[in-house]
């Protein structure tokens, strides 16, 4: 955010105490006068022969000072509440102009240094106001940043924009509604169980809005854009799902309850009709790519590992049909046309080019979002439980950037030259050791020098969806240390 002052101009109010306390106010104004703050003190404003109560009544009051900062000590409030010496004349000055005449933000309270026993030093005109402490040798740097920010009029604590109106308002049953700040209950010092539990709630909450998910008014026919805003309107539910994912960090084995909740999920929406069964389904695959690309990023092996090794039984009429990680994978035919319609353009996918459109960089980046969908399409060729005869489609890979040497996959790929990253990799894909993983680097690639595995690739594209033994041969790996 820019700077609302261009040049402020400040005046420093305090007690003469010390000749080392004034040698540190005085390396204090030193300081902002360095950082652009014009600062008017009377150590170097007030010359031999001024009027000393001129000066303070002119500073305080004069239209040019953008800011007065108090700077509070145990003398400063004894004169102040006394109205004794310099002090009290200032109080006396200032005191007014608080509670009759100017914006009160133009006084800032600074506590310059605390009584004996650490009590904050504040005269009673100033008691109720709100204050800046640089009396914490530990808290000097970030609360001074913070005040430097607030004399150049940047807002310390940005409000948020205005949102649209809850979707929740036409609905006829209630919803939660409880705030994101609820989640830092997660961060506390609490039982494994107990964080487990309440992991799980704020979850299932979640869970229901998504299942619920209906919209009025919808035709048996719509237009690109209603699809689109209908696509659009799910944003909620997949920013609260990956809000929550962040707080996953604090949770002991929280990935396992997001595979169950994600699980029941698609329970519950696979066989759901009309646009919206559509798009809830498009929903959850998008919410499973950010998974994966979350922890992929904070470099949770075992997190990865376990969601895409996992059996998820999620049958058509229940749990009733053992399948891989794939049942989280669909292609919503109507949201391409809709996407490609609406732009004029042809593009391979609508749906990942929407995607990618409207990242979430609260959890990842566009390329970390590619990678972890490229990084799926390997695993439904490595990891062993994987059951379906095609394999993941990563309809993002068009959007990797292997040509420009900034792709994540294919960095990922070579590191398999190392010794730890092959163990790291064969972790991953669930493998027990590196040579399994070998063996079964080994089987993949024969395959595909054979045909039998073919590349995948969308029609008329040039590039194929990467793979990792186009970037490191199987005699390759785990060769440097």
């Amino acid at each position: 955010m820019k700077s609302t002052i261009e040049h402020p101009k400040v005046f420093i109010s305090y007690a003469w105490g010390s000749e080392d306390y004034r040698l540190k106010v005085r390396s204090f104004a030193t300081d902002l006068m360095g950082n652009g703050i014009d600062v008017l003190l009377d150590q170097w404003s007030l010359k031999e022969g001024n009027d000393t109560y001129a000066f303070m009544e002119q500073s305080v009051t004069d239209q040019t000072i953008t800011n007065v900062l108090i700077l509070l000590d145990p003398i400063y409030e004894k004169k102040a509440n006394g109205r004794n010496g310099g002090v009290g004349t200032e109080t006396q000055i200032i005191s007014p102009e608080i509670y009759n005449k100017v914006k009160q933000e133009k006084f800032l309270p600074v506590i310059f240094e605390r009584g004996e026993n650490g009590e904050i030093p504040k005269p009673q005109y100033l008691k109720t106001m709100l204050h800046f402490d640089l009396s914490q040798e530990e808290k000097y740097d970030s609360e001074y940043q913070r005040l430097v920010k607030r004399l150049y009029g940047i807002e310390i604590v940005e409000k948020p924009e205005l949102g649209k109106k809850p979707l929740w308002l036409e609905e006829k049953s209630i919803i939660q509604t409880k705030t994101r700040t609820g989640y830092e209950c997660l961060k506390q010092q609490k039982s494994d169980n107990i964080k487990k539990d309440e992991y799980r709630n704020f979850l299932s909450a979640v869970k229901e809005k998504i299942i619920n998910f209906s919209k009025d008014g919808l035709e048996t026919s719509v237009s690109a854009d209603e699809y689109i805003e209908l696509y659009a309107d799910t944003k909620l539910y997949r920013d609260d799902f990956l809000h929550l994912l962040k707080y996953s960090l604090y949770v002991p084995e929280a990935y396992k309850i997001i595979a169950s909740v994600m699980e029941e999920i698609c329970v519950e929406i696979k066989s759901k009709g009309g646009y919206e069964g559509e798009v809830m389904r498009t929903l959850l695959h998008e919410i499973f790519i950010y998974v994966v690309a979350f922890y992929l990023k904070n470099k949770n092996s075992d997190a990865v590992s376990y969601i895409l090794s996992k059996t998820y039984f999620v049958g058509r009429y229940g749990y009733n049909e053992d399948q891989s990680f794939d049942v989280f994978y669909d292609h919503n035919e109507n949201l391409d046309g809709a996407v490609s319609q609406k732009d004029g353009k042809n593009y391979y996918s609508g749906t990942a080019n929407y995607w990618i459109n409207n990242i979430n960089v609260e959890i990842c980046n566009k390329n970390e979002f590619v990678f972890a969908d490229i990084f799926c399409h390997n695993a439904s060729m490595f990891v062993e439980n994987y059951t379906k005869e095609w394999f993941w489609f990563p309809i993002t890979y068009i959007y990797d950037r292997a040509e420009y040497g900034n792709s994540l996959f294919r960095q990922f790929a070579i590191r398999l030259k190392s010794k730890e990253h092959l163990q790291e990799a064969a972790k991953i894909m669930g493998f027990s050791d590196a040579e399994a993983f070998k063996r079964k680097y080994i089987e993949i690639e024969r395959k595909m020098k054979e045909g039998i595995i073919k590349e995948y690739r969308y029609n008329s594209a040039f590039e194929t969806a990467p793979v990792i033994c186009q970037y490191v041969k199987s005699e390759e790996l785990g060769i440097r240390n």
